[in-house]
């Protein structure tokens, strides 16, 4: 038991210090979320009281301090990238174990020494308030006939049949299911996300789409003639599947791809067209966005404006289709950054604060404003879209950004 006690000591020392080591750190994690937290730690947590309390440092700003000193110091240890959520869940347990360390020596000191004043709670605007899900999957599909199935309370199984083709929904997706091959006239569905809602279907060819929040395909449930075209808003990732037409298959003319062609649109109305041989791309066309981006990831893909601008990317290659209609092709982008949004995090790559808080507006399904004018401030690094919103603007603040959380809305504070 005595050893028990002074391990516990031990640790606490460390952590007090800021001298613990990672695996120290871990350990300790580990125990205070696995409950194991015996007398001997008030023990512990009474003594570090007393000492700070005979130093005169028993206020807010001291425990504040050690707070930010040991931030400093994870920072330090992690390369800049990665610093916001390589480490961030990392972060995210130290905050919340220092909260936690600090919370129970509040309840110690105030239930049970009463002549002691109560160990403060460090705390900031976004902490304090309610607090806000993240995104989960979710869509509304739209039938041809203009009914309408919300895919998020839907059962697995065949949803519906449009035309030769069944709708299938299974494992948070829908796919299409030819039951005939005489279909000629095209019938079409649309799936929209809400804000703080994304989805995943699989189109008639086999090519695989992903929508981020706020965002729409429209295509038909069967491709027929001699291309295939669908149309979207918002952000949309595509694996486009290899299709051939048919007709030159059949007179022996040797194979030729069927041409797959995204039609998209600016906040100032302006179409666009990529067309697509067998390829991986992800386009951002959200309207409140300065300019429609298509990232390549594989194979190539054509851009080309109603202006009569087009460009040819290469892989690694992003287009950025500017109001006016003119085209700007950065040759080398962080991929990574551009995908992050379907692999599950937010990713930012010297990003500026109003295009991070689009983002988070659309996955939490919030307004954001401003008091006063927007921060300048840049933000490298990851986080992840499983935190609740109060998690990711706690690792913002670190920054010297301030929120405030009303209802479903974030204000940033000047």
């Amino acid at each position: 038991m005595e050893q028990h006690q002074h391990a516990w000591q031990s640790l606490l020392d460390r952590y007090i210090n800021n001298t613990i080591s990672p695996e120290e750190m871990e350990l300790l994690l580990h125990k205070i979320e696995e409950g194991e937290v015996p007398e001997s730690f008030t023990d512990a947590l009474r003594r570090h009281w007393e000492v700070s309390r005979e130093q005169g440092q028993t206020d807010t700003r001291a425990w504040n301090e050690k707070f930010a000193a040991m931030m400093a110091e994870e920072k330090r240890n992690n390369p800049p990238l990665k610093r916001v959520m390589t480490t961030g869940k990392r972060l995210l347990r130290y905050a919340a174990a220092v909260l936690l360390l600090v919370a129970m020596g509040t309840w110690y000191f105030s239930e049970r020494n009463k002549t002691a004043p109560p160990a403060p709670a460090i705390s900031s605007p976004a902490t304090e308030l309610a607090d806000l899900k993240p995104g989960t999957p979710g869509a509304i599909l739209k039938l041809s006939n203009g009914q309408e199935i919300v895919l998020d309370s839907a059962n697995n199984g065949v949803l519906a049949i449009q035309g030769n083709t069944k709708i299938i929904r299974r494992n948070n997706q829908i796919f299409y299911d030819e039951t005939a091959s005489n279909q000629t006239e095209a019938v079409y569905n649309t799936i929209t996300t809400p804000k703080g809602r994304q989805y995943q279907l699989i189109l008639a060819d086999g090519s695989k789409v992903w929508l981020n929040a706020a965002s729409s395909i429209r295509y038909p449930t069967l491709f027929t003639g001699n291309k295939r075209e669908v149309e979207i808003t918002g952000e949309v990732y595509f694996e486009v599947a290899h299709q051939t037409l048919k007709n030159n298959r059949a007179n022996g003319a040797g194979e030729t791809r069927m041409p797959f062609i995204v039609k998209v649109s600016n906040a100032a109305g302006h179409g666009e067209e990529i067309e697509v041989l067998g390829t991986h791309f992800n386009i951002n066309a959200y309207h409140d966005e300065p300019a429609v981006k298509t990232t390549l990831l594989e194979g190539s893909v054509k851009v080309s404006t109603m202006a009569g601008h087009s460009a040819v990317l290469q892989p690694g290659q992003q287009s950025a289709v500017a109001q006016n209609g003119a085209i700007h092709v950065m040759k080398a982008v962080n991929t990574d950054a551009v995908m992050a949004w379907k692999n599950g995090y937010f990713s930012f790559d010297q990003t500026d604060l109003a295009t991070l808080m689009r983002q988070i507006g659309r996955w939490y399904d919030v307004d954001i404003s401003y008091e006063g004018a927007i921060p300048v401030r840049k933000f490298g690094g990851e986080i992840s879209r499983d935190n609740n919103a109060s998690q990711v603007l706690k690792i913002m603040e670190e920054t010297g950004v301030r929120f405030r959380i009303e209802g479903r809305k974030i204000i940033v504070l000047p």
